[in-house]
């Protein structure tokens, strides 16, 4: 073989054991460098965590000054309820007497609430005022009354609701005047408590007790339903001579005033005297209980006739003033109404039965007229009154009271009757065999004696109901909790 065959062998030998797909190895470029990227990077993390740090910053700062706006609000809410509260308490003092009329109340709740600041810091010297149909509190429209250090402040506004009910508003203020609130509750007028029908006997003068006289004691009556109370300033308040009892306690509202009682006398169920001095009571009740004005204008609408002599049965009858009777000498019924004008004496010697009520005119001066009672009196009161046209419902539901008769004088001296409710006058007496069994209070306005000698008998029996009807005690404000309300301070 030449040469050039063996050449050209190795040649073709080479190129038969090639892989088809091989490829002359190339060289690799080297890329250029890239830079900068991480500069960007920071910066762009930069801006982001700067940004997050902006809104963190603004959401704290408008969390701060919402709690802070909170804060005030709320504590401008507590000055308001502080202030209702505070309120509240100084409408529970006040007292509007019961004759007073519904266009007057706003001036007597005024006149307490005065009297109630009068020596008091809480108003530092600013007033209360009646303006309009308004009770400032403070006068200033712009005067709050300061209830801490830390700047809670209120002030108040009442109205006259209508029906005896007082519309109070309270604005309260809490570190500046941009944020208040304010809320309001309506107060209702309601009979001042009185213990007054605790006691059988209730005066303003002395209780003299002369022979065999006895207050209580009967049969199934209860000891302290016959308690007796005296209100006399002088000395002695209480007087028993002879051989008279009183079943309950006796109780005086003098704590300088004294009793004289003789060795025979009974009281709490007992003439030996150290229990018997165990059952008087000076200077109690403390503070004096109220003694009820009278208003007898209430029966005046169902007076529909006018007395003439000789009847057995008067009926919403009318006696003009100085008619003075003759004695009522045979047996009497007066039923519904008997209005008695000042002055004027009446006296009844026959028995006396009573279905309804006998009252004196309104504005009777002590001394205005007697009316005495020699024969047996029996009283049942309106109750008992039949359901007919001469005795409307509206005239049966004045019940409790018997006998109103303030400026007059009572008498009894006949034989021992019943009562079916609360007698009222000037003064009492009683004797002979009189008295009975009371299902009332018997209250003697004046200074004059509650005077029992003889063989009279009075027991008592509580009732239990509302007040007797033509009896007028004090009004004071009770919250109705459920009108509370936030409203607008403005």
């Amino acid at each position: 073989m030449t040469r050039s065959n063996i050449e050209n062998f190795v040649v073709a030998e080479a190129v038969e054991t090639q892989s088809p797909a091989w490829r002359p190895p190339r060289q690799r470029r080297s890329s250029p460098r890239r830079r900068g990227i991480a500069a960007m990077l920071a910066m762009l993390y930069m801006l982001i965590f700067s940004a997050l740090a902006i809104g963190f910053y603004s959401a704290v700062t408008m969390a701060s000054q919402v709690a802070h706006n909170d804060e005030k609000a709320l504590g401008a809410q507590v000055a308001a309820e502080s202030g209702l509260g505070f309120l509240q308490y100084q409408l529970s003092k006040v007292r509007v007497p019961g004759t007073a009329k519904p266009a007057d109340m706003l001036n007597e709740v005024l006149k307490d609430l005065q009297a109630q600041q009068a020596n008091s810091d809480n108003i530092d010297g600013r007033g209360i005022v009646l303006a309009g149909d308004t009770i400032q509190f403070p006068a200033g429209a712009q005067d709050f009354i300061t209830l801490n250090e830390t700047g809670s402040s209120f002030r108040a506004q009442i109205t006259d609701a209508g029906d005896g009910w007082l519309r109070v508003k309270v604005q309260g203020r809490y570190r500046g005047v941009m944020i208040s609130r304010a809320v309001e509750m309506y107060f209702e007028s309601v009979t001042v408590a009185t213990p007054i029908f605790d006691y059988g006997i209730v005066t303003r003068g002395p209780i003299e007790l002369k022979g065999n006289a006895s207050i209580g004691g009967g049969k199934g009556m209860l000891a302290e339903d016959n308690n007796v109370l005296s209100l006399y300033q002088g000395s002695p308040a209480l007087s028993m001579n002879g051989g008279p009892s009183i079943a309950g306690d006796v109780f005086m509202t003098n704590s300088h005033t004294t009793a004289s009682v003789s060795g025979g006398s009974s009281v709490g169920g007992s003439s030996i005297g150290a229990i018997r001095s165990s059952h008087i009571h000076v200077g109690n009740p403390d503070p004096e209980p109220e003694i009820p004005a009278v208003d007898t204008n209430i029966f005046l609408p169902y007076v529909k006739t006018v007395y003439k002599p000789g009847q057995s049965v008067y009926r919403n009858v009318r006696i003009p003033a100085n008619t003075n009777p003759p004695p009522f000498s045979s047996d009497v019924t007066i039923e519904g109404v008997m209005y008695v004008e000042y002055p004027n004496t009446l006296s009844f010697s026959g028995k006396t039965t009573l279905r309804g009520t006998i009252v004196v005119q309104n504005g009777a001066p002590t001394g205005s007229g007697s009316i005495k009672f020699t024969g047996q009196f029996e009283a049942s009161g309106m109750d008992s009154l039949p359901a007919t046209p001469d005795f409307p419902e509206e005239e049966r539901k004045l019940t409790g009271s018997v006998i109103l008769a303030p400026g007059f004088t009572l008498d009894f001296g006949g034989g021992a009757g019943t009562a079916g409710g609360t007698l009222v006058a000037d003064s009492f007496s009683y004797h002979g065999n009189s008295g009975g069994v009371v299902n009332g209070t018997l209250i003697g306005l004046t200074n004059a004696p509650f005077q029992m000698s003889g063989n009279p008998s009075l027991a008592r029996i509580k009732p239990n109901g509302q007040i007797p009807a033509g009896l007028l005690f004090s009004k004071t404000f009770r919250p109705l909790h459920k009108t509370y309300s936030e409203i607008n301070p403005n």
